[in-house]
């Protein structure tokens, strides 16, 4: 009986473990930074399940925004906090293609590189 016991507590274990290590693999960490036409270069922070969008506009101003995001398979969806403007809306919130690449990440047609 107490061995049933521990082979069924191990086997939970496992399976625990298991499970936390798959819902870790679809987090982003860190900066990546990239040129994004005509809103120059665009950095994305990543921080558990939050983003952090900056860019600087063409008048030189700097305009962070903040959101979420979460990745499932090849596509990456950004949602931004309220408050955001529309145009930041249109341009940084919604689902995009998402692949990983050798040095950074690539959000639908723009590469970002992972800064170091």
């Amino acid at each position: 009986m107490k061995r049933s016991i521990r082979i069924l507590a191990v086997a939970l274990v496992a399976v625990m473990l298991c499970m936390t290590l798959a819902s870790c693999g679809n987090k982003l960490s860190g900066e990546y930074v990239g040129d994004m036409g005509i809103f120059g270069k665009v950095t994305y922070t990543f921080k558990g399940n939050k983003v952090e969008i900056s860019y600087k506009s063409l008048l030189g101003t700097v305009t962070s925004i903040d959101g979420t995001y979460s990745i499932d398979d090849d596509e990456i969806t950004i949602s931004l906090d309220d408050g955001a403007d529309e145009d930041d809306v249109e341009a940084f919130s919604g689902t995009f293609a998402f692949e990983k690449t050798d040095d950074g990440i690539k959000i639908g047609m723009f590469e970002y590189k992972k800064a170091e």
